[in-house]
């Protein structure tokens, strides 16, 4: 079986309750549809359960890009004199990704060695944008987030990073109508006012709210629409 997942965000015991969940097997492929890290507590200890999982497959999600865009200056061992040292943009960048949930995360980091920190930057480098995904006789595209300028024919590979990153979809959106897009990114309770996976005619958004108040992580088994929730 093929799933979906996404916007895990440090909850380690959830991830893991889930896996349990589907039953998750060798023979499945679980697809992560990025922000598996920032907010929670255990967004590292996350990615590097994915890492050990051949049939695990993440998606780039926005905390992955601007935690890639620091993780440079933060190879050597990370202190308050190394953190200290870097230069306004560098400091900017940062200090906006903390701002944003990357708190928890550069903790983890700091407890690293050199060699485990750069395990993690090249498998975030590693990270597709999208995935096209045959199952269940339907045609999907994953992606973290959706398009606010998508246009129909549009090929995905000629929008922007951010477009696919940082996207906000309307209630009434509509996409591609032979292809199901699959996001994350806006959790559905700012759609639907429920934290549950929303389905619409051309796209299903699984963002449940997992790390928030009242939220849960939701998966979509995409050979057979079932969903799941823990």
């Amino acid at each position: 079986m093929i799933y979906a997942i996404s916007d895990i965000h440090g909850c380690f015991e959830q991830y893991q309750a889930m896996l349990r969940e589907i039953s998750f097997s060798s023979r499945d492929t679980l697809y992560v549809l990025g922000d598996v890290i920032d907010r929670g507590p255990d967004g590292i200890r996350i990615l590097q359960d994915m890492m050990l999982r051949s049939n695990v497959l993440p998606l780039l999600g926005n905390h992955e890009f601007t935690a890639g865009v620091c993780l440079p200056w933060l190879m050597d061992e990370v202190t308050d004199q190394s953190l200290a040292a870097l230069d306004e943009t560098q400091l900017a960048a940062l200090s906006e990704w903390i701002a944003n949930g990357g708190g928890p995360t550069l903790r983890s980091l700091k407890q690293l060695s050199r060699e485990e920190r750069e395990d993690i930057w090249d498998y975030l480098g590693e990270m597709e944008l999208y995935a096209e995904v045959e199952a269940g006789g339907r045609s999907f595209v994953l992606v973290h987030s959706a398009p606010e300028n998508f246009a129909a024919g549009k090929p995905l590979d000629s929008y922007e990073p951010q477009d696919l990153l940082f996207g906000r979809p309307k209630p009434d959106a509509v996409f591609d109508p032979d292809k199901l897009l699959v996001f994350g990114h806006t959790p559905t309770r700012i759609l639907s006012g429920r934290n549950s996976i929303l389905r619409r005619e051309t796209w299903i958004d699984i963002d449940c709210g997992c790390v928030f108040k009242g939220g849960q992580l939701g998966c979509l088994c995409l050979d057979t629409m079932e969903e799941f929730y823990v």
